[in-house]
């Protein structure tokens, strides 16, 4: 942020004072408050809206001429402050920044973007494994009825399927070092790491399951968690053994909760309704 910052109506709290928080006045963290050039008093912020705050400060920067909200000192403290409190908002990439502005100006009726680098800029985060682009609920066409929702990669579950080749790998490597050069297994097992990585990737992603990932995302008709696994476990969605039920980027799938029949697909990211939803 530029040092010398700008001049503020009236009215508007833009100085902040570093106080210690508690009535002992010995806690060891000293908390963000805002103080009304008016009147003096300082206001302690909930983190909605200190978050709010910090979009403001980038937006008026990025968006307004380098405008600022808060001088240097005010805006650090301000960050420093949500990264205590563990707030998403400040490990943001430039480019989630950016669509969530984009998003914030658009509803303003100031859009920053055109549709083709909104689009450009969305399709980017998602395959980037971004949260910032996923709905918080179900939207559904007024036209079709067809409601859709965003999923979100499972990253956790989808390592998981990588474990079985990695541990089969590690055990091959101790086996050859045991076999060949005689080695202990713990040696063996420190230096067949990287070995046993690698033919991990090679067995579950040629072998085991082709083009493996596994997401998730509430059902867009009830809500209800759903799992989905995109891949082809040991081919066979290439050899037509199952047609109708897995291919490697649609699946077609049933809730749990409500029965409701879904189409799940990876290239857009999007689980949908197959038919229309009735209106409530």
């Amino acid at each position: 942020m530029p040092v010398a910052p700008q001049a503020v109506p009236a009215g508007f709290p833009s100085r902040a004072a570093v106080v210690m928080q508690g009535e002992s006045g010995q806690d060891f963290y000293e908390g963000y408050v805002q103080t009304d050039p008016v009147t003096g008093e300082s206001t302690s912020l909930d983190l909605d809206e200190k978050e709010k705050l910090y979009l403001e400060c980038l937006d008026a920067f990025y968006n307004e001429n380098g405008k600022q909200l808060l001088g240097d000192e005010e805006y650090n403290q301000l960050k420093i402050d949500l990264d205590f409190e563990g707030a998403k908002i400040v490990t943001f990439t430039k480019d989630e920044i950016k669509f969530v502005l984009a998003n914030k100006r658009f509803k303003m009726g100031k859009p920053i973007l055109n549709d083709a680098e909104y689009d450009e800029l969305r399709g980017r985060l998602k395959a980037a494994g971004s949260t910032v682009i996923i709905h918080e609920g179900a939207k559904c066409n007024v036209e079709d009825g067809i409601c859709k929702t965003d999923l979100a990669i499972d990253a956790g579950k989808t390592r998981l399927l990588y474990l079985p080749g990695s541990l089969g790998g590690l055990l091959l490597v101790q086996e050859a070092f045991f076999w060949t050069v005689g080695l202990d297994p713990i040696i063996s097992t420190v230096l067949g790491l990287i070995p046993a990585y690698f033919f991990g990737i090679w067995f579950t992603e040629n072998v085991f399951a082709q083009k493996p990932l596994v997401v998730q995302a509430g059902c867009p008709n009830c809500g209800y968690l759903n799992t989905v696994f995109f891949g082809d476990l040991f081919s066979v969605a290439t050899d037509g053994l199952v047609p109708d039920a897995l291919t490697i980027d649609s699946v077609n799938c049933k809730c749990p909760n409500c029965k409701k029949e879904l189409v799940a697909d990876r290239a857009t990211m999007i689980i949908q309704t197959k038919e229309p939803v009735a209106a409530a």
